[in-house]
């Protein structure tokens, strides 16, 4: 896991950064989730600002997951269709987290298939920082 304290120290001198403090939490919270994940290689991705809330992001290599996870997604494979990268491999090579402060609870983005990822070049939408919110965009997209 990477030292986010002595990273953001290095940002500061730039004149950038959330401050020691929110770096300290984000550092404790992202220890908290990779010793919930169990995840090999978990790194501070960034922040992306929204018009109504904001997210914290996170990169990680993770092996496997829950029993029942695992047979979700099992069946959301058969679902999505042959395109569909299993994880670990193509655009599904990282699993990706996300939180809207330092103190909330850690969120699971879903996994891509190559055309999601190829419909979400083609639009250009602003961010709310609502995660489940639908997009109403043409081309359509799914996501």
């Amino acid at each position: 896991m990477q030292d986010l304290l002595a990273d953001s120290r290095i940002f500061q001198w730039a004149g950038i950064g959330f401050g020691e403090q929110e770096s300290y939490r984000l550092q404790k919270s992202i220890k908290k989730l990779a010793e919930k994940t169990q995840a090999s290689d978990i790194k501070f991705f960034g922040k992306i600002l929204g018009s109504k809330q904001d997210y914290y992001i996170v990169e990680a290599t993770v092996e496997g997951g829950d029993d029942e996870e695992e047979g979700a997604e099992g069946q959301e494979e058969e679902e999505k269709g042959p395109e569909f990268e299993v994880k670990g491999t193509g655009v599904n090579k990282f699993t990706y987290f996300v939180a809207s402060s330092s103190l909330s609870d850690w969120k699971k983005l879903p996994d891509l298939s190559p055309t999601d990822l190829a419909a979400a070049r083609q639009i250009k939408v602003s961010f709310t920082g609502e995660l489940d919110r639908n997009i109403y965009t043409n081309p359509f997209f799914f996501g």
